[in-house]
């Protein structure tokens, strides 16, 4: 496992890379939707078996299991939504028809007693949690502070939890520095 600190602004941002699975998204469906890597290309696929998915639930913190073909449904769906916004484009009908689906799916919390005291139970699937957290984030002005790492070589997505909302790269220890030194490379080379 690979950590580290991003400072941008007054914000730390903590990057973990396990087995690598990304955590600099700034939310759980940001992350769930950079298990498919270099979209900018063909894209490379982190999910290739349900073994693969487990282990990124579990080590999101999700209990449970889900069906492959479901989870990359909603993955990319999400995707789909995080593209539109990104490019002031119409919402697709289908991500909203997809998160809704799974928000249907999500069992109101309740009451139980337990040893005699009340207990709150939530019951929520991992893929409605998931769609749970894109609704939230697709419903509000945070969908504002979505993008797309300028990186060349990177495509990530993430949410611009910057003062300013100028933040270009999905992690700047990585790609922002290769960014940086590209057009280091560029300038001094004309000189």
């Amino acid at each position: 496992m690979l950590t580290g600190r991003a400072v941008i602004g007054e914000v730390t941002y903590r990057v973990v890379m396990e087995r690598e699975w990304v955590w600099y998204g700034g939310r759980l469906s940001i992350d769930f939707v950079n298990t498919r890597k270099q979209r900018y290309a063909a894209g490379r696929e982190l999910l290739l078996s349900s073994a693969d998915l487990d282990d990124w639930l579990a080590t999101a913190g999700l209990r449970g299991h889900a069906p492959l073909a479901e989870a990359t449904e909603l993955r990319e769906a999400i995707d789909a939504g995080v593209r539109s916004v990104v490019a002031h484009t119409a919402f697709p009908a289908a991500t909203r028809k997809t998160i809704n689906h799974w928000l249907a799916r999500t069992e109101p919390p309740h009451l139980e007693m337990r040893a005699g005291a009340p207990v709150l139970r939530t019951h929520t699937g991992p893929l409605s949690r998931i769609a749970l957290d894109a609704a939230e984030l697709f419903g509000t002005d945070t969908r504002n502070r979505l993008r797309i790492c300028a990186g060349s070589d990177c495509s990530g997505r993430f949410v611009d939890l910057s003062a300013g909302q100028r933040r270009r790269w999905c992690v700047m220890a990585v790609c922002g520095n290769r960014a940086k030194a590209a057009q280091h490379r560029r300038t001094k080379g004309s000189t």
